[in-house]
């Protein structure tokens, strides 16, 4: 007697000898098999979802397998359905396989080939559990790991989207299968040189540690690091999986580090131009106040002479930006509320607001503004956004200070959005604010908000530009800040 993973058959057969004939040969061969002669007896069994396999005769007293075959599929979705008919009816019997039956046994039944039909049966079903067991372990593994797990198509269509990749993008899977991986999340200056990797792929050569950001829901980029590697088979189809690692906070660091190398490059030769031009500086000053005596009856000449020593104040003053810049931030941290802060940087503007129209409103709702800050550094935050303001706005002036409570990183946290009624910033001026010597002024070094980042990162708080499109008040300039209270 052999042992069947096929253990339970149903035998639908009205032939009362047909019916005892076929159990026989199934209990010979180690089945377990129950016989029923209608379709009123097989619905009445109760639970038909236990058969792994079903003989169903074509014609039956009260209905035909055609009848019959929807229920079944309904209610034994597992079970293999084989038919047993005659001669004369073998194009019932193809119907019924379009209906969901697996093969078909003309009658009288030869013993040799109901052993073949059910041995195929029971291969098939094998392998459709093997494939069900690895497909499990294969999801169970790729959605417990922290990587961004991407399955293509090779035309680029997205046909599994990981849920860490949902996580990390904020896209959904639901929305983003079927669309272009390249176009979708990839920025336009990487689609090319990603593409022609993934073309790589498909000429079956695995690619490995390729570097790459992807586009998040929200406008952020992620720096990625791209593992591919061909599939020949994904639910039915060819394959490319990618396998992304995050390496966004490595990236930072290492930005972090080269740029501190630049900056400590900078503070040295800035150190050493300022200490030695400051001489130079001074004597040239000394030298136009005594040109200034000489030539004091003569007013063109002094106003040269005034033109040349404003010259000179903002050379010095490039000087000391630059330092300040270069130079390292240690915060001297104590609780302050943050209202006083802005309103000093504000009262310290008094020179550049003289003769204008400028007025700070204030919206902070009630809210507790206490955080540990640096107060001299946040203020230089302050100052530097007011001064920006002051320069690009037309009179009358309005600048806006409204606070909100959150968290930032899991930590309570207060947001500062200061908002002005200039022109605003475009697009380039948006990206590029915060990088260091851009400026759009005939004046200065470009570094008063490149400072300004230096310090909010160095209170381990946030940054960011507003975008008008998207903001409900509208036009000018936005600046977000959001500071931990501790």
């Amino acid at each position: 007697m052999n042992d069947h993973a096929f253990y339970r058959v149903l035998v639908i057969e009205d032939d009362k000898d047909t019916r005892a004939n076929l159990c026989d040969i199934l209990e010979l061969d180690g089945y377990h098999s129950t016989a029923v002669g209608s379709v009123k007896e097989t619905l009445s069994q109760r639970d038909l979802a236990k058969y792994s396999a079903i003989i169903l005769d074509r014609k039956l007293p009260d209905g035909s397998a055609e009848d019959l075959l929807p229920r079944l599929r309904e209610l034994a979705p597992e079970a293999g359905i084989i038919i047993v008919t005659g001669y004369a009816d073998v194009h019932g019997a193809i119907a019924a396989l379009r209906q969901g039956a697996i093969d078909y046994i003309l009658k009288p039944i030869n013993a040799e080939v109901l052993r073949a039909r059910l041995a195929q049966l029971e291969e098939r079903a094998r392998l459709a559990a093997a494939k069900r067991h690895s497909e499990t372990a294969f999801r169970s593994l790729v959605e417990a790991a922290p990587s961004m797990i991407v399955i293509l198509r090779p035309d680029n269509s997205i046909s599994y989207f990981s849920p860490f990749a949902e996580e990390l993008t904020g896209f959904t899977s639901a929305e983003i299968r079927g669309k272009d991986f390249a176009h979708l999340l990839l920025p336009p200056e990487s689609r090319r040189a990603v593409s022609e990797e993934i073309q790589k792929v498909v000429s079956r050569i695995p690619v490995r540690g390729l570097e790459s950001q992807v586009l998040c829901r929200d406008g952020t980029r992620r720096w990625m690091v791209w593992n591919f590697q061909w599939l020949d088979d994904y639910e039915g189809a060819p394959a490319l999986l990618a396998v992304g690692q995050d390496i966004t906070t490595v990236k930072e660091a290492q930005e972090r580090a080269l740029q501190a190398e630049r900056l400590a490059a900078i503070g040295q030769m800035v150190a050493g131009l300022t200490h030695e031009s400051g001489n130079a500086l001074a004597r040239c000053q000394a030298c136009l106040e005594m040109l200034a005596l000489e030539v004091e009856d003569r007013p063109e000449a002094l106003d040269l002479i005034s033109r040349a020593q404003k010259a000179q104040d903002h050379l010095r003053q490039l000087y000391e930006d630059v330092r300040g810049y270069a130079a390292p931030i240690k915060l001297q941290r104590e609780v302050w509320e943050l209202g006083g802060i802005w309103r000093q940087a504000w009262q310290n503007l008094a020179m550049l607001r003289t003769g204008r129209d400028a007025v700070l409103r204030e919206h902070t709702h009630g809210l507790d503004l206490h955080c540990s800050v640096d107060h001299f550094r946040l203020e230089q935050v302050f100052r530097n956004i007011m001064e920006n303001t002051l320069a690009a706005c037309k009179d009358p002036v309005v600048l806006e200070v409204s606070c909100t409570a959150m968290h930032l990183d899991g930590r309570p946290a207060l947001h500062i959005q200061v908002c002005d009624n200039g022109p605003g910033l475009s697009s380039e001026q948006r990206q590029r604010i915060f990088e260091p010597f851009f400026t759009t002024k005939t004046k200065g070094t470009g570094l008063g908000m490149a400072i300004a980042k230096r310090i909010v990162q160095a209170h381990r708080g946030l940054i960011t530009v507003g975008d008008p499109a998207t903001s409900a008040r509208g036009a000018g300039a936005q600046i977000h800040i959001t500071l931990p209270r501790e």
